[in-house]
């Protein structure tokens, strides 16, 4: 009888965490569809232990392609105080691993069949401006001053790319089709198609083929 009484207790406890879990993910999910512009179909939330936050300021745009997956927590941020048509896009097909971010105040794009691993970070500018600024002239001191707009540049990544975990794309930086970024890599420059970089800074460390083999 005990054993009954304890694999009752087990299948309810079973069904209440079902529940839960599917009240939790459709409750992700519509937190992240009040702020995105664009959804495609299918798009699938892997819901993690704490809440993503997705902002979309004015006519900024978040646009989300087909068969995206997103493992949150996840940030997404489209920004407007620096430039008002801020857009950033994600293509069908791309998964993003959860801990990740995209702060964009002038544009990211991901193409289509990507792989972002857990902690990917995409900048497309600094946040605070480069110059520090002194007391003489306090409007260039960092925490008072915003990005100005020459220190903004899109991010551009290209299909099929692989960004491996505790990456960071920097501003500016375009990212070619079939291309590596691998872990813990810092990428400051573009990258060219079929290329594996590495590092910090990121340098090439290899050429595929169209096949994804390595040349010789």
């Amino acid at each position: 009888m005990r054993a009954f009484l304890r694999l009752l207790l087990f299948k309810e406890y079973q069904y209440r965490d079902t529940v839960l879990s599917g009240i939790k993910r459709w409750y992700e999910k519509q937190l992240i569809l009040e702020q995105v512009s664009r959804t495609g179909k299918n798009l699938d939330i892997v819901i993690g232990p704490k809440k993503s936050y997705i902002f979309r300021a004015g006519n900024a745009k978040i646009n989300i392609g087909d068969d995206v997956k997103i493992y949150s927590p996840i940030e997404i941020t489209a920004s407007t105080h620096i430039f008002p048509d801020c857009v950033v896009e994600i293509g069908d097909r791309t998964h993003i691993g959860p801990y990740s971010a995209i702060r964009a105040a002038k544009g990211v794009t991901i193409g289509r069949d990507c792989l972002l691993a857990s902690y990917v970070k995409l900048f497309d500018y600094n946040g605070h401006p480069i110059r520090p600024g002194s007391y003489d002239n306090m409007e260039t001191l960092r925490n008072r001053s915003r990005t100005p707009p020459e220190e903004v540049a899109n991010i551009r990544v290209g299909d099929n790319v692989w960004i491996g975990e505790n990456s960071i794309i920097q501003r500016g930086v375009t990212i070619g089709q079939g291309s590596v970024v691998s872990a813990n890599s810092v990428v400051i420059k573009d990258v060219p198609e079929n290329t594996v970089v590495f590092g910090s800074p990121a340098r090439a460390i290899l050429w595929l083929d169209k096949n994804g083999r390595a040349e010789k």
